[in-house]
């Protein structure tokens, strides 16, 4: 799946909070920025999902708040679930440890204020839930537990639709309509249909553990679930139909050293790089690489510095997003 792009980044300094301002025109009204600023380079990732809406804005850093408003005879009845993020150099969300989501309706008068680095927002139409089950959690963040689970579902659609085949995008929706059911309504009927988005959000906390703790020897199932407080059966359950726990671990090592090699800038020792992902041995490295790869790391590095085409070293072009449908245009279809 690709996302449609919006970004202010390109626009003369004094045109940038115009243009945010604007894409937001009948959704709802953008307060004005703080004395004294004269640009406002933003950039959103807006992920068309069949039936929701889920966007995800880099904003510019603290000092920079932005007020919402509902306008006040709203076009709109969705609900949108917000939760402030914060971007690290990939690009990629991460939940503030103490964050959580909050639920407002764009047919509720509502004045509110962002002052982080970013925000993921789904919007959902009244039409996917049976009724208005989710106005009873309006305008205040969500209770711990129903908040982590849909936090993290949020977090994990953001770094996974890019691997999502169209086709999947139903399964899940479903999966977000249960969650949000049991937030709204928890029981065990409810949690029980919620039970697919919990192992996805679990999933999800795992890799980022993963990914978090790569380089250290340490890095066992046993670790994993001592961090994720889970049991090694439910987590081996969760990676197996990705090939399992120790072979995602490995993988993961395999790709970071990759990257490694095919960088550049980097100029240490094939033999450093291995150690420094987890293969202190050096011919069980390059065994585990041709096997994942298909050539060798010094095959990798040096066709990489030859600039020889399907290695990966160039980056991929952005898609050109001028045809595509607004965020208006799109909220307005999900109430077709």
């Amino acid at each position: 799946m690709h996302p449609i792009l919006f970004t202010t980044a390109g626009l003369p300094p004094h045109q940038q909070f115009g243009a945010f301002r604007d894409a937001y025109e009948a959704i709802l009204d953008i307060g004005p920025r703080a004395d004294g600023q004269t640009s406002f380079a933003m950039s959103q990732r807006i992920w068309p999902l069949g039936r929701l809406v889920l966007t995800s804005t880099s904003l510019p850093r603290k000092g920079h708040p932005v007020r919402l408003t509902h306008l006040p005879k709203a076009v709109l009845d969705h609900w949108y679930v917000m939760l402030p993020c914060r971007f690290d150099e990939a690009g990629l969300a991460h939940a503030k440890p103490d964050a959580r989501p909050c639920i407002h309706s764009l047919a509720r008068p509502l004045v509110t204020e962002i002052d982080d680095d970013g925000v993921l927002t789904l919007f959902v139409p009244r039409n996917l839930l049976a009724d208005s089950c989710l106005d009873n959690l309006l305008d205040v963040p969500l209770a711990t537990g129903p908040g982590t689970l849909l936090a993290d579902l949020m977090l994990a659609l953001d770094r996974r639709l890019p691997l999502i085949e169209p086709h999947n995008v139903d399964h899940l929706v479903e999966a977000t309509r249960c969650l949000l059911i049991a937030a709204a309504r928890p029981s065990r009927d409810h949690l029980a249909e919620a039970q697919a988005p919990m192992d996805l959000t679990l999933l999800e906390r795992a890799r980022r553990l993963i990914r978090l703790r790569l380089t250290e020897p340490a890095l066992t199932p046993e670790a994993i679930c001592k961090d994720l407080g889970v049991s090694r059966s439910r987590l081996y359950r969760l990676f197996e139909p990705i090939g399992g726990i120790s072979v995602y671990v490995r993988r993961q090592r395999l790709q970071a050293a990759r990257h490694a090699l095919l960088d550049p800038m980097e100029v240490r020792p094939i033999t450093r790089i291995a150690e420094q992902w987890g293969f202190p041995d050096a011919s069980v490295f390059s065994r585990a690489f041709r096997h994942e790869f298909g050539v060798s790391p010094k095959q990798a590095r040096e066709a990489c510095r030859m600039g020889r085409r399907g290695t990966g070293c160039r980056p991929k072009t952005a898609l050109n997003s001028s045809r595509l449908p607004s965020l208006g245009e799109l909220l307005r279809q999900l109430t077709a």
